[in-house]
């Protein structure tokens, strides 16, 4: 039974303001610093569209539906495929179609949806206390047979909270540039310790400095072997923060895209100014069929299993460099 008033869904605690899209994916659309009224989340030029969206690929759709934000991304991730039977949209279906509004209390709510391209159903309870917010996610397989997706979660930061002067924390030891389409920074396929890599010109490059807005560049690469599951980004001129911290058993890896004012033509034209950090179960983003052709798995469901995971966000003030976050959204500086 859906509940009354879903255009949008705001939970609030005195600390963090969070907007929900139940019609549109559950997206996360806001997440709002109340002090300082800073929406931290990346907003795409053309903003929020409703359906039906016209593009004749799911790429085309998604990008056209896309408002920023964030994301749950399943059962697939990039490229559409066919897998058992079914073609997997690009980045998946659950990010595109309407959510149910479950339940509604202070500070919380649930959603749910039965997917179609998969025999996987999904509830996600989101709860704000203080500074953080707790993302409780099942994702139950309805078959008797087995079955494997990817599972990854989309954030993406923007301006005004975004600008030169942030520093990127990942609890990561390598990056891994993809192989077919890494962007401008790094050469394909490359792999590089973090923070510091090389760039395709044969300079060194600290992956901790966030790139100001006039200094164009893209990437596509693969944050791998995480000491500590999170990721954190901080302005010390504004003194604010973000965080997330995951659980590394269902995403050992995360995706890292910039997109800076560099790509020319559709669907950017040179507008968009984001760096997100997306926690996954796989890699590279070239959709399910395409890992597991190349050894990667996603995340494999026994008939009738359900797996939950818990993703914490966190907003924080000093705007120092992040060593890690613990449980509960607490962050440790360096």
């Amino acid at each position: 039974m859906t509940l009354p008033g879903t255009a949008e869904v705001v939970l609030a605690s005195g600390e963090l303001s969070v907007t929900l899209l139940p019609a549109k994916g559950g997206d996360i659309f806001r997440l709002v610093d109340v002090a300082s009224g800073t929406d931290v989340l990346f907003k795409s030029p053309w903003g929020l569209r409703p359906p039906p969206w016209a593009g004749s690929t799911s790429m085309e759709r998604f990008i056209e539906a896309y408002p920023g934000g964030w994301q749950l991304l399943l059962p697939n991730g990039g490229d559409e495929c066919t897998y058992a039977g079914a073609r997997l949209p690009y980045h998946g279906e659950a990010a595109v179609v309407p959510w149910e509004l479950l339940d509604r209390r202070p500070g919380a709510a649930t959603l749910g949806v039965a997917l179609r391209t998969a025999p996987l159903s999904v509830e996600r309870e989101l709860a704000v206390e203080g500074p953080v917010l707790r993302i409780t996610e099942r994702v139950t397989n309805r078959s008797p047979d087995p079955y494997e997706c990817m599972w990854s979660h989309h954030p993406a930061f923007g301006a005004p909270f975004l600008d030169g002067g942030c520093r990127l924390s990942v609890g990561c030891e390598t990056v891994v540039a993809d192989d077919r389409s890494p962007g401008t920074l790094l050469e394909a396929a490359s792999r590089h310790e973090w923070p510091l890599a090389t760039s395709v010109a044969g300079l060194p490059v600290d992956l901790r400095v966030v790139p100001p807005p006039g200094l164009p560049r893209s990437l596509l690469a693969y944050a791998e072997d995480f000491v500590e599951p999170y990721f954190a980004i901080s302005n010390p001129d504004l003194g604010l923060g973000v965080g997330v911290r995951w659980p590394r058993e269902v995403f050992p890896t995360a995706w890292l895209w910039q997109e800076v004012h560099e790509g020319a033509g559709w669907p950017w034209f040179r507008q968009a100014y984001v760096v997100a950090v997306e926690p996954a179960s796989t890699s590279p983003g070239q959709g399910l069929v395409a890992a597991l052709g190349r050894g990667g798995h996603g995340v494999r469901f026994a008939p009738h299993e359900t797996v939950e995971v818990v993703v914490e966000a966190v907003l924080f003030h000093g705007g120092r460099d992040v060593a890690g976050i613990d449980e509960g959204g607490r962050v440790r500086f360096r």
